[in-house]
């Protein structure tokens, strides 16, 4: 019997656009070189950084988070503060870096997620409202590089953050999705066996392969494919020879709708 459904969040629940995107980007870079002059200017041992030079460490960063992904891990926000310093060349005392660190780390993964959001699948508020009249439990687990109190403010401003019992955020529990650790320390927030639980997501090896190698059921959701064209992914559908473990259900679906309806097959 299935007691919970966790979700993908990118290209399943929401989706964004290039130009959303290239708003946020300008976001992170405007407001942390605010940030880093504003704690700079209060006696701080650094010279005023231009603007170029934030521009230029934020690509440097993203260049080692990709290193980091490569094996299957993922870097928190307060790290992801404590590199670009480390890129900037700047150096605060031991008693205050941690503290700068952490706010870097907010603006890192805030900036822009205050008044333009993604925009929301239509056909997730309806799904997730029948889901939890049937008295299932809602997880998310997304790869991600903002925090879970960032992805609570969006989703409640979309109204459906009221049916989810768990977020679970890459960038916060240090793994990536088809790492078991991602998907296992939803399971435990939900409290639930795998066996219990459907994952939806539409990557077949983050979503599927990594749901389905934990112990859970899964639904390999291909409805916002078309979406994909600006970050040049073609999307993989399930491979003939993807064995499935007995006892396991893996469905491809093409509407979120079908959701439930998959439900009762595996019941």
């Amino acid at each position: 019997m299935i007691r919970a459904v966790t979700f993908d969040l990118w290209l399943t629940l929401i989706w964004d656009s290039k130009e959303l995107e290239e708003y946020r980007k300008l976001r992170r870079i405007l407001n942390f070189h605010r940030f880093v002059n504003r704690v700079g200017s209060r006696g701080r041992s650094y010279e005023r950084i231009d603007f170029n030079s934030v521009r230029l460490a934020m690509e440097q960063l993203g260049v080692k988070v990709e290193k980091i992904y490569e094996d299957g891990r993922d870097v928190s926000p307060e790290d992801r503060g404590r590199i670009i310093f480390e890129l900037l060349g700047i150096k605060f005392p031991s008693a205050e870096a941690r503290d700068l660190e952490l706010q870097a780390g907010r603006i890192l993964s805030d900036a822009g997620y205050f008044r333009k959001y993604p925009h929301l699948n239509p056909e997730a508020g309806p799904v997730l409202r029948e889901l939890k009249k049937r008295g299932l439990k809602i997880g998310l687990i997304s790869n991600a590089a903002r925090s879970s109190r960032t992805y609570h403010r969006m989703l409640n401003s979309y109204g459906i953050g009221k049916y989810f019992d768990s977020l679970t955020i890459s960038c916060e529990v240090g793994y990536l999705k088809p790492a078991r650790e991602i998907f296992h320390h939803s399971i435990e927030e939900l409290s639930v066996q795998p066996h219990e639980a459907m994952h939806v997501g539409d990557l077949f090896k983050a979503d599927v392969v990594g749901a389905v190698s934990y112990g859970m059921h899964a639904a390999h959701y291909t409805g916002l494919w078309h979406k994909y064209a600006q970050y040049m992914n073609p999307g993989e559908h399930i491979p003939n020879d993807f064995k499935i473990p007995k006892h396991r259900i893996v469905r491809e679906i093409e509407s979120l709708r079908q959701v439930p309806k998959l439900l009762e097959e595996i019941r």
